[in-house]
């Protein structure tokens, strides 16, 4: 196939050698110009689609570690472990202030309500009206 290919061009050249030796009109380098300047817009026009498309790739990379940074935030999140604590928390503190309401034999069920419900700030609320009822009864 290359042998016939190349045995036609040689046939062409041997026989017209007029058209390879005339030297280039006006019009034909008007037509050079439009050629290249094709070319150049056709090259132009790749280039833009090549920049559009490797911008798009990185906006689709950038996406893909957006949701894997939040999937990961989710997975390894405080969530329900979390959640346990506060309660047991809650619940240490109640039983805490059940004990020393005990104890002491005064005070209400209330406190205990309290406690649980607020933690340790309900908690840290009964422990300062403890030790104020302890001095009252000191004096």
């Amino acid at each position: 196939m290359k042998r016939c290919v190349l045995a036609i061009v040689l046939a062409a050249m041997v026989f017209t050698p007029a058209a390879f030796c005339q030297e280039p009109g006006p019009e034909d380098f008007e037509r050079q110009m439009q050629m290249r300047e094709r070319e150049m817009e056709v090259q132009g026009r790749q280039a833009k689609m090549e920049m559009d498309r490797r911008m798009a790739e990185l906006e689709l990379a950038k996406r893909k570690m957006e949701l894997a940074q939040m999937e990961k935030a989710r997975r390894h999140g405080p969530g329900p472990l979390l959640l346990l604590g506060i309660v047991a928390v809650h619940i240490l503190a109640a039983v805490w202030v059940n004990k020393d309401i005990r104890q002491r034999g005064c005070g209400s069920g209330l406190w205990v309500l309290i406690s649980l419900l607020a933690g340790l700030l309900g908690t840290l609320v009964y422990a300062v009206v403890r030790l104020g009822d302890g001095e009252k009864k000191r004096a």
